[in-house]
């Protein structure tokens, strides 16, 4: 390890033609532990049909305002979604194109069931995927 703190050359270590750079690696890291979250997956689904206030998110996702609220603004943070505000209203919008790949691929995954599912503890799961 000394060697390697000593001398540059040994900590630029160049990358391969098409592989991503530590930094789109850590991007690619906080999106996939944002979406993590089932409920901020949800989120995501049910905004990518459309724009959405926190209260139709309840009803359609459950939980409450203020947990949906601080999903929604951990989520703004990254750029994952953006709110305007219609008269006494916030709305909510999907803004990032790689989430919204993202969730495609997952849904195409599960369609073609190439998802893995292990057991899970006597929860009930429930359909996440979009359309």
């Amino acid at each position: 390890m000394a060697e390697i703190k000593d001398d540059p050359n040994l900590r630029r270590r160049t990358r391969a033609k098409g592989r991503p750079s530590l930094r789109q690696l850590s991007a690619a890291s906080r999106l996939l532990a944002t979406l993590g979250f089932r409920k901020r997956l949800l989120i995501l689904v049910h905004l990518m049909d459309g724009e959405r206030s926190v209260s139709e998110l309840v009803s359609l996702i459950g939980g409450t305002q203020s947990a949906l609220s601080q999903h929604l603004t951990d989520m703004a943070k990254l750029g994952i979604v953006k709110s305007r505000t219609q008269a006494q209203r916030r709305l909510y919008s999907c803004t990032s194109e790689q989430a919204k790949m993202l969730v495609g691929f997952l849904s195409n995954l599960a369609d073609n069931d190439k998802l893995p599912v292990g057991k899970r503890s006597g929860k009930k799961s429930s359909s996440w995927r979009p359309g």
